[in-house]
Parts: C-alpha cells; sequence; structure tokens
C-alpha cells in the first residue's frame, strides 16, 4: 500500500491531469504509443498519477502465468490464488509486451527515455535503483542498450 511519505512527494492530483497532458503535447512525438492510456495523459492521469515519482516502489501480488489480457488462468477463474508480494516487476519486461502494447527494441529504448525524460521533467530526478522497474535488463536484452543510450544516466552518489 501507499505511504503517507510517497503520496506527499507526488504532484497535486488536482492539477496533474493538466501537468501531464502539457507534458505529452511538449514531448508526444518522442513517445513510444502516443496513446493517451500508454502516456499518462487524459483521463488515464488520474490512474498515472499514484506511481508516477522515480522513487515509486513497484510491486506485484500475482505469481500465476496472467498477464493482461491474456487468458485468465485456473488459481483467477476458481477465485483459489492468494497474492505474493514481490517489490518489483514479477517478470522480465517483455512477457508483459501485448497486441496493445507491444515492446520492441526500438520502443523500449523509446519508453526508457520517455519515462526518464517524465521523471526529470515532473521531478528533477531519476529512480535511485531502476531495477525494481527493470528496465535496464530490457534494455540489455531486447535492445542491445543501456539506460545511457536511453537518456537515462544513473544517478552517481
Amino acid at each position: 500500500h501507499a505511504k503517507c511519505s510517497h503520496i506527499r512527494k507526488l504532484q497535486q492530483p488536482s492539477v496533474f491531469e493538466r501537468i501531464m497532458d502539457d507534458f505529452c503535447k511538449t514531448h508526444g512525438s518522442t513517445s513510444a504509443w502516443s496513446q493517451d492510456w500508454a502516456d499518462g495523459s487524459g483521463r488515464y492521469a488520474a490512474e498515472h498519477w499514484v506511481h508516477s515519482h522515480p522513487d515509486t516502489e513497484p510491486c506485484d501480488l500475482y505469481a500465476g502465468s496472467y498477464v493482461s489480457l491474456s487468458p485468465i488462468d485456473a488459481p483467477i477463474r476458481d477465485g483459489t490464488w492468494l497474492p505474493q508480494l514481490q517489490i518489483g516487476i514479477r517478470w522480465p519486461l517483455r512477457r508483459y509486451s501485448l497486441w496493445a502494447w507491444r515492446l520492441t527494441p526500438t520502443n523500449m529504448v523509446q519508453w526508457a527515455r520517455w519515462r526518464c525524460l517524465e521523471w526529470k521533467t515532473l521531478f528533477n530526478t531519476l529512480p535511485t535503483n531502476f531495477s525494481k522497474w527493470r528496465f535496464e535488463e530490457a534494455l540489455h536484452e531486447m535492445a542491445h542498450a543501456s539506460l545511457d543510450d536511453a537518456g537515462c544516466s544513473i544517478p552517481r552518489h
């Protein structure tokens, strides 16, 4: 669950849609998908808001084979699945590649570049731990690229 300390880092929800719309108008041509639902603009800004900060720690609850829009597997169908919390994204990003959200080497680099540009623009910082987002792994596997190649310079301490 989100902690108050995380929520306090976010842009105000009352202006977040306008912020994302402005960001997309300015940088939309660099998006891998140029779709409101994928870029977090328009009415989708509300869904994008809570995980928009680079300090967000993505987590996964389902260890089964189901991935959005794929056939539902037995534990979901019969209601027997139990949450199994894992910090970070459970599967390699290529596994989440769908007909509507196809990850290719080119758009993997574009997506990483887009998220890093978004984080830098909205919060003036990048994640301190990219491994939870699995970008570095996906860039290397899919595009033979690095975070630096995608414009995501790793923060140095």
